[in-house]
């Protein structure tokens, strides 16, 4: 193993990058203050440190030996990514325009107007007393993500326990107060080399059933999304202008919208690889892996991947996908079954497990994506075969406590 690799944070979906490293032969360091964090368990090498503090990341950095620095499933860590390729003159896909364009909501929502992109509609409280007309209302911290810190607010009552909520998990202490979409909701994936552009993958996504006050949590994905022509001929260049001002050359985006009938509203970019793993999706329909992509640019190394392979391609183009997820009650996992069954379904392709016998689900973790057990990812020509297997997917998992179901919500292929 030649080449050595920084990677920055250790959570559970950084974990999976990780493990697909170890197939190209790369030295992986893993930083982050947890020591138990699930990434270090695939790791070749791993440290201690806050990767938020940028003068201690320097410092250790400065004693390692490595090739490259890239940053994990995280959009927190984008900024000290930065800093630190700068720092060392390493590649590095993010630059000072596309961290302030995608490293806080409110920079998001900046550049969205600039290029004549709609947000979801927001309140200033400075020059707005909410009423009960506005609500319901989603109330955030603008720099965290996963559902942290967010509330739905359906009385002018729950106002200041959800601001105080929001202002408690945001390190700017700065919040946001947005109109609550009760609509349609899916996103549009995008990969980048040499400062080619290209839409790779679009999906619907749905929400849990069950009911809750946070933001709701993701249940299932649906390849390619419904609105995949419409946002390809109506927004697809304006997302497109925007990028080439922020001077992106390569790296992913995954940018989340709400549709509606009166059109699009963008309103969550991940400057990273995603949580919902498209590229997953996009590795077994495209045969394009975006974690090799990624790390070859880290590692200063030429990408196989012609733009004739990339051009005018998405997941969707000849097959349906759907991404399940798995959301857990409050309490301990005692055992699971049926995971080698779901695995022998047809269109199951893969599998990002988060939790594991002994781990705990805590109250503060319901009504973010900590809930999630996992995510199940599966393809079929045929949709109706897909949905046969979603079916099969969601009756032969059994997650179990000592004295109960702890599954509270899965998704069975009920919006196919």
């Amino acid at each position: 193993m030649n080449n050595k690799l920084v990677i920055l944070g250790g959570n559970p979906e950084t974990a999976a990058f990780v493990r697909r490293l170890k197939d190209f032969e790369v030295y992986t360091i893993v930083i982050d203050p947890n020591i138990n964090a699930p990434a270090k368990k695939y790791s070749d090498e791993s440290h201690e440190v806050d990767v938020l503090d940028i003068d201690a990341l320097l410092s250790l950095l400065n004693k390692l030996d490595f090739d490259g620095l890239i940053v994990g499933v995280a959009d927190i860590l984008v900024p000290s990514y930065f800093k630190a390729c700068q720092h060392f003159n390493l590649s590095c896909y993010a630059n000072k325009k596309t961290i302030e364009a995608f490293g806080s909501k409110d920079g998001f929502i900046k550049i969205c107007g600039e290029n004549h992109i709609n947000v979801t509609p927001r309140f200033n409280l400075d020059d707005h007393e909410l009423k009960n007309e506005d609500l319901p209302v989603l109330i955030k911290p603008v720099d965290n993500g996963a559902g942290v810190g967010m509330t739905i607010c359906n009385e002018i009552t729950e106002l200041d326990a959800a601001i105080n909520h929001a202002l408690e998990n945001s390190k700017s202490k700065r919040i946001l107060i947005e109109k609550y979409m009760n609509c349609d909701d899916f996103f549009a994936y995008y990969t980048f080399v040499e400062g080619e552009i290209y839409l790779t993958a679009t999906a619907d996504r749905h929400k849990s059933r069950q009911n809750n006050s946070g933001s709701p949590v993701c249940i299932g994905a649906l390849y390619p999304s419904k609105y995949h022509e419409e946002f390809s001929n109506e927004m697809n260049d304006k997302i497109i202008s925007m990028l080439k001002k922020l001077d992106v050359t390569d790296g992913v985006l995954n940018i989340q919208f709400f549709k509606d009938n009166d059109g699009f509203y963008a309103y969550d970019p991940g400057f990273r690889l995603q949580g919902e793993a498209p590229h997953i999706h996009i590795f077994h329909a495209l045969e394009i892996d975006q974690i090799e992509l990624l790390s070859n640019f880290a590692l200063s190394k030429s990408s196989d991947y012609a733009s004739n392979k990339l051009n005018n391609r998405h997941v969707g183009d000849s097959l349906y996908a759907a991404t399940g997820w798995v959301l857990l009650k409050e309490g301990t996992i005692f055992s699971i079954k049926g995971l080698n069954k779901i695995k022998a379904l047809k269109s199951y392709r893969d599998c990002i497990q988060r939790l594991d016998i002994g781990d705990a689900v805590t109250k503060d973790m319901i009504d973010t994506e900590r809930q999630v057990f996992a995510r199940f990812y599966f393809q079929n020509v045929n949709i109706r075969s897909l949905k046969k297997d979603l079916d099969k997917f969601s009756r032969l998992l059994e997650i179990r406590s000592e004295n109960s179901s702890l599954i509270s919500d899965i998704y069975d292929g009920s919006f196919l």
